[in-house]
């Protein structure tokens, strides 16, 4: 019942509906076989995300890993958390004891854990380098251009017009800007002065108009506030750090598999949240059929319906996940005016 969020009080009620026997009134002593045994399959199931990740990295082990910290309960004053290192070249679950390092960090900008870890000098005179999330950077566009909006309403600008309004600087235009930002960084992963062009080419399509147009490069008034936003956004370091044109998405897919095992809304002892994340490791990196592994080192014989469930719920989430990234692929890109 853990495997579906749900503890003993909900297997009671399903083996009551279903006419079978109640379950253990002391089950707590099985959980010690259970964990072993999802602890080996889950360790093998990083191990062998670590040895593809090395593959396409050309058999270096020096590998890039997306960091990620989720707490037991919300409002960080839980004391349980769990820190997810997944893979920048295969987005699969690993930990830093596997057989390769972790030479680049993919981690929040004012992210505590990178400091940390530059300051021990875990790979001695190696350093590890701070990479940027693309959608945490793309994020910060559109948060400082509605900034600007929040504290410049009801001030009137020097052509004696507000800030926001029709064919000026509103929200649904910071969408936009954001979105097309996103796509400036992601699209030209070549260079850092590519990615520059294409950002400050969305900057002076805005500011064009009939009468001053300016699509060289592809003013108003209402856009010269956001000028400094353009320039703090466009600077090489930080352009440099999200030249490999990634996210914190897997770690938050993983995150949210934990949490369907272990609901945050249910306080459990460190034992059950070690269940809730190993199967959550072993479900993520080879999907729900791998359970079949776990039936087979308990000593139970998975049947034909078991196998047929497991294949559909995988090719679900696969198919899902295709639907998803073609409905994005078809979303208009930068126009090449811009």
């Amino acid at each position: 019942m853990r495997a579906i969020g749900k503890g003993g009080a909900a297997a009671r009620i399903f083996c009551g509906l279903m006419n079978l026997p109640p379950p253990p009134a002391k089950f707590e002593r099985h959980n010690s076989l259970f964990l072993i045994v999802l602890k080996t399959i889950s360790e093998d199931s990083m191990n062998a995300a670590v040895h593809e990740a090395v593959i396409a990295n050309d058999n270096n082990s020096n590998i890039a890993v997306a960091v990620d910290v989720t707490w037991h309960k919300r409002g960080y004053s839980s004391l349980n958390g769990v820190v997810c290192a997944t893979s920048v070249q295969n987005g699969k679950r690993s930990e830093t004891s596997r057989k390769a390092c972790y030479t680049q960090y993919l981690g929040d900008g004012d992210s505590k854990g990178f400091l940390t870890i530059k300051e021990a000098k875990v790979y001695g005179d190696t350093e590890v380098e701070k990479l940027e999330c693309v959608g945490h950077v793309q994020k910060r566009m559109g948060t400082r251009l509605r900034n600007i909006l929040k504290m410049s309403k009801g001030i009137k600008l020097s052509d004696g017009k507000n800030i926001s309004g029709r064919g000026r600087l509103t929200l649904k235009e910071v969408d936009s800007i954001q979105h097309y930002y996103g796509l400036a960084i992601r699209k030209n992963l070549s260079s850092v002065e590519d990615v520059k062009r294409a950002i400050w080419a969305i900057y002076f399509h805005k500011l064009s108009t009939e009468d001053n147009p300016q699509h060289a490069l592809c003013p108003l008034v209402n856009f010269i506030e956001s000028e400094k936003v353009f320039r703090d956004l466009t600077e090489k370091d930080l352009l440099k750090k999200c030249l490999h044109g990634r996210t914190q998405n897997p770690n938050e897919s993983f995150n949210k598999c934990i949490w369907e095992r272990i609901p945050k809304t249910v306080f459990v002892g460190i034992e059950t949240l070690k269940f809730g994340v190993m199967d959550a490791v072993i479900c993520f990196n080879d999907g729900y059929v791998s359970r079949i592994k776990v039936f087979e080192a308990l000593g139970i014989k998975s049947g034909y319906s078991t196998e047929r469930a497991l294949l559909i719920i995988d090719n679900k989430r696969i198919f899902e996940a295709e639907r998803i990234v073609n409905k994005v692929s078809l979303k208009p890109e930068i126009k090449e005016g811009l």
